[in-house]
């Protein structure tokens, strides 16, 4: 999917983090800022890959650092609606529940027009401040040796680049890791359909469209469209199921919310009400307080794996039905652990599906990110 067109000069590139809950969204964006924030422009100057751990991932927001790369990290979680307007959904068990899980829980209208400004901008809107790394970290989970050490060949090749582009007269852009579980949309045109056949009926049923779990991808397309480089981290069933019940809980924002007393709406009719509203960027962020948010018994396999199998169903083999034999059954089923992904539409895969260590996701993440960033030459 190519970007969307700026009438602006591009300041900033948005590096895309995506893949199911507990996949190691937030974990990659943070090592990735690590490694990328602030390492030199000029080769004639001191190598910076010798900062430490916390002054390499401090946090510019894009603020000018002279001769250093600008990073920061942009945290999906944090365009989620107040507590009160997250939709209540009934699962196929019947249980009345918020669903934190369908786009229609996330502020996308606000997303996509913050990316625009990041991208013209080069730094973070003000309205926009995070609550995210308020959230429980994993701790370290790759050796600081390993971060150097790519720090120091990431600042090797970009300098490198960065003299020959002052050459010409131009500046290298911020980098930015947006992260989030529900970033992508399929390519414009993609055609594909979901089915369930079953062996008593022999009749084919469009799961495009589902009671419990509706799915509407137009609503990410804006989003999609301010990426340059969309990463995908696949993560098996097993493993999503095991960290998410592993994980305290989440900060949100807003009032606790009251439990529906009349019938459950599609969460899709708030999102079509305001989903072209203007949102004031330069204002100060007039969000309500902070919540806390603990997942109900039985989460994970009523919302979170069903709905990131249906909203990625264009993306996961037999999840949409392309598979090399027909398959019975639901499509969450269908597809089983979710770890086979296409490589074929626009978004970059990393390798191991889900089984492969950090580190080894981490190095070819910042491979990618290095071919995109001076591949803009």
């Amino acid at each position: 999917m190519a970007s969307a067109e700026l009438k602006e000069p591009e300041k900033a590139l948005i590096v895309g983090i995506s893949g199911p809950s507990s996949s190691g969204k937030t974990t990659l964006a943070r090592l990735l800022q690590r490694i990328f924030n602030g390492v030199s422009l000029d080769s004639s100057l001191p190598s910076s890959s010798s900062l430490s751990s916390s002054s390499a991932q401090d946090d510019t927001n894009g603020d000018d650092n002279g001769d250093k790369l600008n990073t920061f990290i942009i945290h999906e979680d944090d365009f989620y609606y107040p507590d009160d307007q997250i939709p209540y959904t009934t699962t196929p068990s019947g249980k009345t529940v918020q669903d934190w899980d369908t786009s229609a829980a996330i502020d996308t209208s606000f997303l996509a027009q913050a990316l625009s400004y990041v991208r013209v901008h080069g730094h973070l809107p003000p309205r926009l401040q995070s609550k995210e790394d308020q959230n429980e970290d994993a701790g370290p989970c790759v050796p600081d040796l390993l971060v150097t050490e790519l720090r120091r060949e990431v600042e090797r090749r970009i300098a490198s680049a960065a003299a020959a582009a002052a050459e010409q007269g131009s500046k290298r852009e911020t980098l930015v890791f947006m992260e989030g579980f529900l970033l992508y949309a399929p390519p414009e045109g993609f055609e594909y359909k979901t089915t369930t056949k079953t062996k008593a009926e022999d009749v084919d049923v469009e799961q495009g469209v589902d009671d419990h779990y509706p799915t509407d991808h137009n609503i990410l397309r804006p989003v999609h469209a301010h990426i340059g480089l969309p990463l995908f981290l696949p993560a098996p069933y097993s493993t999503v199921k095991a960290r998410r019940e592993g994980r305290s809980g989440y900060v949100t924002i807003g009032p606790a919310p009251e439990p529906p007393t009349t019938a459950v709406n599609s969460p899709h009719e708030k999102k079509e009400q305001g989903e072209e509203r203007e949102v004031d960027l330069e204002g100060e962020d007039d969000r309500p307080p902070q919540n806390f948010w603990t997942d109900p018994p039985g989460y994970v396999d009523d919302i979170v794996w069903p709905r990131y199998v249906r909203d990625h169903a264009w993306l996961l083999i037999d999840g949409d039905g392309q598979g090399e034999k027909e398959q019975e059954g639901d499509i969450v089923q269908r597809v089983g652990e979710g770890v086979d992904v296409r490589h074929d539409v626009g978004v970059k895969v990393a390798p191991g599906k889900g089984a492969v260590s950090m580190e080894v996701v981490l190095r070819w993440a910042v491979e990618e990110v290095m071919a995109f960033y001076l591949g803009r030459e």
